[in-house]
């Protein structure tokens, strides 16, 4: 990646994307893209700190691709708050900005 701005950061993404099939794979080549994006920080706008209130955070996107293949978003917690479990349903890498992440990994349990 030549800069550090978020067109460039996409950039990069679809190339990954279209010659990594492995989401492993993909997910490790992304990991250094996305803190050094993080880092930079110059994409980041005041209006992606806001929060509703009533979730304690607040999504934002940056981009998505037409077809919805990938999609960059910039999200925010108030202190103290969180998402509950989810599914994604594809690979995500989570770089935190201004404070720490604690992105727990869940396993789903059989209940049959």
């Amino acid at each position: 990646m030549t800069g550090c701005t978020l067109g460039d950061f996409v950039a990069e993404l679809r190339k990954i994307a279209a010659t990594t099939p492995d989401p492993t794979a993909v997910i490790s080549r992304v990991r250094p893209l996305a803190l050094r994006l993080a880092r930079e920080g110059d994409w980041l706008r005041p209006e992606h700190y806001r929060c509703d209130a009533a979730q304690g955070f607040g999504v934002h996107l940056l981009h998505e691709e037409p077809d919805h293949t990938l999609a960059v978003f910039a999200v925010a917690w108030l202190p103290g708050r969180g998402a509950p479990p989810h599914d994604h349903g594809t690979w995500a890498v989570v770089a935190g900005v201004d404070s720490r992440v604690d992105d727990v990994a869940r396993r789903r349990r059989y209940q049959g």
